[in-house]
This record gives C-alpha cells, structure tokens and sequence, in this order.
C-alpha cells in the first residue's frame, strides 16, 4: 500500500477541542476514537493517515497486507512475473461487485491505473509509479503490468493501491476529478460502505451488501474524532467507546494504571516525526547551519520529557521499528550546544545586537509552520525556539489547520514544518528524498537534491532480493544523516486501548492503520 504521509507528531500534547462521551449506544456497535478527519474518501487526492485509515474500509486494493506485513490476495487472487521481473500478469477474483452492485472487472483497475499516472489528475504519489510503463486487459479477469524496470516495491505498494470504480468516474475529465463528491459519497468494493460523515466529528460504516469476503461479524463502524486526552480517557472509562486509537502519552499512563478494565498495545511505529526544510531559504540552503541545528536541539529530552519517555529518540531516517533494515552506523548528532555555536561561528555566522546571527544579508530567524489547533503542541514548540535561540536561530510559530499545511508545503510557502512520515514496512524513500519527486510528482518537499542519494534510492528499488537490497539503505540513512535534509527527532511507539468485549487476535496486531486490516473478524461479546 503506497501511504506514506504526513502526520501530525505522535509524542506533542493533546489538542484542545473534545466532542461530548455517549452514555448509551447500540451494542452491536464497534466505536473507535480517533485524532483527525480527512479531508477526502477520493483515493487519489487522499494524502493524510486517516483518510487513508478510513477509505481502506471503502475500497480494496489487489493486495492487501496480512501479519507481519506479508502480502496477501485482496481483489487479485494470484500475480506472477516474467523472470526479468518487468512484465506481471494479475489474476482477478471472479464475481467481486462495488457496492452499489455494479460488477467489478479488469477495466476497473485499468482506468484506475492509466489516470493515477496521468499528470492531469494530479495524483500526489505518481512520481513513484513512474516505473510502471503500460496497464492492460486482458479478459474481464487479468491484467498485465509492463514495468520500465523490476522494482521491489510493485507487489506491496503497486498492487497495493486501492482500485476505483470506472463506471462512476470514468466520463469525467482527470483534470476535475478533483471536484466530483466522490470523495464525500465513496463507492468501493471493500467490506463497509460510508453512511454518514459529518466532518470533524464522526464516520459512520455498515457492512458491504455486496462484499465478496462475506458479512463482517460486527453490525457497524464508528469513528468519533475526539481531540482532547481527557475526553478520550472518560469515554473509554464511562464505556462510551471501545477502541482508543493512537493513544496520547498522557492517557497511555492512566490506562496503564487500568489494566484490570483496558487491553494495551504498545508497540514501535513505522513513522519518524521530524521538522521539514525548505532548501530554497537563505541559510537553510546551509549545511553547517542545518548539522548546528540537530546540535543544538536537545531531542533526546523529547523523548524523555514531554513524551514522558514513550518515543524513542530518533537516530536515523528509518524507524528502529523495521529492525532488519535499520542501521545505527551513522553521525550522530547528540545535544551539544556549545559544538552547535562553534559551527557557525565557523561558517560566519555572527552573533547580531539581538542574539540572532547573520551573515551577510542572511539572517538565520524562521518561520516554523504548525498543523492543528491554535493551542497544540505549545510545550514543544516553546523548547525548540529556547534552544535554538541558544545557538543564535530565532524561531517564530504559525499554526494553521491541517488541510492550509499540506497545502502550503506542496506550493513550497513554508521555511520550516513540523510533521512526521512513514506508514509502510519498507525502507525506501524514493518519494521523500528523490529529486525527480518535487511535489505534484512526489512528496520532496524541501527541494532536496543529491546525485548519490538518487542513485541508492534507484538501486535499491531495482534491487528485488532483500539481503542485496540492505546495503543500498545503509547508504540511505549515512547520505540522510549526513546531508540533514529533515531534521528528524523521535520515532513514536504505537499506543491503543480496548475495551474487554472487542475480541480479536491480540497476538496479530499491527500498528496504526494496519490494526484494523481484520476488524470484519473481529466481534463484541455484549
């Protein structure tokens, strides 16, 4: 499934706003709490992990994801290639209807295909499937993908993409796809059909007549966005929800005393949260103004202190989560503020009558750009600016809604932005830091360029054996470790309570959106 996105970061405070517990509710009802909204259910424009999380309900991909990470058949019932690894003939299940009882067949996800990689549509992610040079029929149940090259990620990510319906969209134009309702009144083939949004609030899913998996053991779906810890907490005590998904530091520690009553996850994520850099920004273009940076910033205490030691500092672009492919082996940048000061005094950086160095007409003051609530994050950010006002940058604070954020960071309007990435249980960051991948192409959104860090990416991407594949992400986080392209500070652990009488396999979970790939197994006893 190709989702890697943008997240708001794991470890900062809880948000201010709340929605009201429900004492009473159906009891054939499975509610889950959640952080966010999407902005769209249109697969294509979607570009955030919720929407991502709520339209896997909608829609099915050819393969999907089963445990630990393995692909499983979905709409494909087999796939298989040539021994080059460049053309793959796909096998469909017979009989598959969307959910508004259309039939579902090889034109589907031929029309799927041809527009996610038509630059008219504007599909954020299109520059990752630039290897995949011709889609087609043929019979109403296979398809035949013709790649430019092998690449190591087409069954996962490729094959991983959710398929659209061509007989709701495909009349309209791909240059205003963007401006059907689709993204409001979903039709997919997946096992829920969305009854209700009202945005900013709650989803509302009912089981897929049509579904070809069968009725799901649970009657209904609802999603409450509940921004604030406390309110969270109480609906999880009171009985009012059932899961608490992506748990805040400050509600992990009080359920934790509540093990009698709640069922916890706590495992390593798959995202890294970090602040994005604009390379176009005088000083920012800077190296050693970049590494002083990291210096200077006492990450660790993140970690320690406002996540009450529920991350993990971040020593490298891949999450430890993905054991095999992560690599300890690269600079470090551990706090020194005193290292920090000596590089730029180094680089000509001098100390101005207000504390804030400048070089020539380059003053080192920036704007960091926050997504979410005016009043959020504003522990973590107060010590960024501390710290980096110890070394002489002066950091300003704009925070704006999430739907302003993504935008401004794909027309390049920010100097810096915090966020997060990842999602996928794979090391490739073609989309992030290829320079062939500036937005709408891709997600490098700093304007990163290096000819090294292309040429690994490309390699490992070709390179389909995994031991072989391995030294090509080495070089990956040495490059990122070395260039400092994001400034990244903290892998976050996955946090979910759930209430008794969810019953499902425990053992199996996966975190984030992946803990919901089984829910039409899962059951409520009363």
């Amino acid at each position: 499934m190709s989702w890697r996105v943008l997240v708001l970061a794991a470890c900062l405070p809880a948000l201010a706003s709340c929605a009201p517990a429900q004492a009473a509710r159906d009891p054939h009802t499975l509610v889950v709490l959640e952080l966010g909204d999407a902005s769209t259910l249109n697969p294509i424009y979607s570009s955030n992990y919720y929407a991502f999380l709520y339209q896997n309900l909608v829609f099915d991909q050819l393969v999907g994801t089963g445990d630990d990470f393995a692909d499983i058949p979905l709409l494909a019932t087999s796939w298989k290639s040539t021994p080059d690894g460049k053309h793959w003939t796909v096998e469909l299940r017979k009989g598959v209807r969307w959910s508004d009882g259309a039939p579902f067949s090889s034109a589907d996800v031929v029309w799927t295909w041809q527009t996610l990689l038509d630059p008219k549509a504007g599909y954020p992610y299109r520059g990752q499937f630039d290897y995949i040079k011709s889609v087609r029929a043929d019979g109403p149940n296979t398809v035949r993908f013709d790649l430019s090259a092998p690449n190591a990620l087409f069954v996962s990510e490729g094959l991983g993409n959710w398929i659209l319906p061509q007989h709701l969209l495909g009349n309209v134009p791909r240059n205003q796809l963007r401006q059907t309702n689709f993204g409001e009144h979903p039709v997919g083939t997946g096992a829920w059909v969305l009854k209700e949004w009202r945005h900013d609030e709650q989803l509302t899913f009912e089981p897929n007549p049509y579904w070809w998996g069968g009725a799901p053991k649970i009657k209904r779906l609802v999603f409450r966005i509940v921004l604030n810890d406390q309110a969270r907490i109480e609906a999880m005590e009171e009985n009012a929800a059932d899961v608490d998904d992506g748990i805040g530091p400050s509600g992990y520690a009080t359920f934790v005393g509540d093990r009698a009553k709640l069922r916890l996850l706590h495992i390593p994520d798959l995202f890294i949260d970090f602040i994005y850099i604009n390379f176009t920004k005088p000083g920012l273009d800077d190296l050693e103004v970049r590494r002083a940076m990291m210096y200077g910033w006492d990450r660790k205490a993140l970690a320690t202190g406002l996540a009450r030691g529920d991350s993990q500092l971040a020593t490298s672009i891949v999450p430890a989560g993905l054991r095999y492919w992560y690599t300890p082996k690269v600079r470090d940048y551990p706090y020194d503020p005193a290292r920090a000061r000596a590089i730029l005094d180094a680089s000509g950086y001098k100390l101005g009558p207000d504390g804030v160095r400048v070089r020539g007409a380059v003053r080192l003051a920036y704007t960091l750009t926050v997504p979410g609530n005016g009043g959020a994050n504003q522990d973590f950010v107060a010590e960024y600016q501390a710290d980096m006002r110890d070394i002489g940058i002066a950091i300003s604070i704009q925070t704006i809604d999430y739907a302003t954020f993504l935008q401004r960071m794909e027309e390049m309007k920010y100097e810096l932005a915090l966020s997060g990435w990842g999602g996928v249980p794979d090391p490739d960051q073609m989309t992030l830091l290829g320079s062939d991948q500036f937005p709408p192409a891709g997600n490098n959104q700093m304007h990163y360029k290096n000819p090294a860090m292309d040429r690994v990416l490309r390699l490992g991407l070709v390179t389909v054996d995994k031991a072989k594949r391995r030294p090509y992400y080495d070089a990956m986080q040495r490059i990122v470790a070395e260039d400092v392209p994001i400034l990244y500070y903290e892998w976050p652990y996955y946090r979910c309570a759930i209430a008794p009488r969810v019953r499902f396999d425990f053992a199996r979970a996966l975190p984030g959106i992946y803990l919901f790939r089984n829910v039409t197994t899962w059951t409520l006893n009363g």
